[in-house]
């Protein structure tokens, strides 16, 4: 995971204990970047999946769940009602989760919870947080 792609209000993995950190600081030494008090080799992007997604208020809009293990569907699909128009969120099994942007082909890989948060902010100016919380360490 690259440093600059991490801002604050995202959730990112420290790999010592595994526990899920809050990005609430962000300091740059110049050569190195501190997030929290973590260093950055510690730090690790946490895998977007469908446990995230739900987290965050998506919900399957054809009540199909994703299954890992599913041949039959080529897709499986997930909407927030976020009020960005004509934005779904698919996962093909063959391609990982991507956001398919309107009704055109064009598509955008996601594989980490933190470029989802990004892009979440780079459309609607705010963050997306977690509406789910279960007994992992989230704050």
């Amino acid at each position: 995971m690259e440093t600059n792609e991490v801002r604050i209000g995202n959730y990112i993995m420290d790999k010592k204990d595994e526990n899920i950190e809050y990005v609430y600081l962000i300091h740059d030494l110049g050569d190195l970047v501190y997030i929290n008090d973590l260093h950055p080799d510690v730090c690790i992007p946490i895998p977007l999946d469908e446990e995230w997604l739900l987290k965050f208020g998506f919900f399957s809009s054809d009540l199909v769940r994703y299954d890992p293990n599913d041949e039959s569907h080529e897709q499986f699909e997930y909407t927030l009602d976020s009020g960005i128009s004509h934005r779904a969120f698919i996962c093909k099994p063959s391609k990982g989760w991507v956001v398919k942007l309107g009704n055109y082909d064009d598509e955008l890989e996601i594989k980490y919870v933190h470029q989802l948060q990004n892009l979440f902010f780079a459309l609607k100016g705010k963050e997306l947080k977690p509406r789910i919380t279960d007994n992992r360490n989230m704050d």
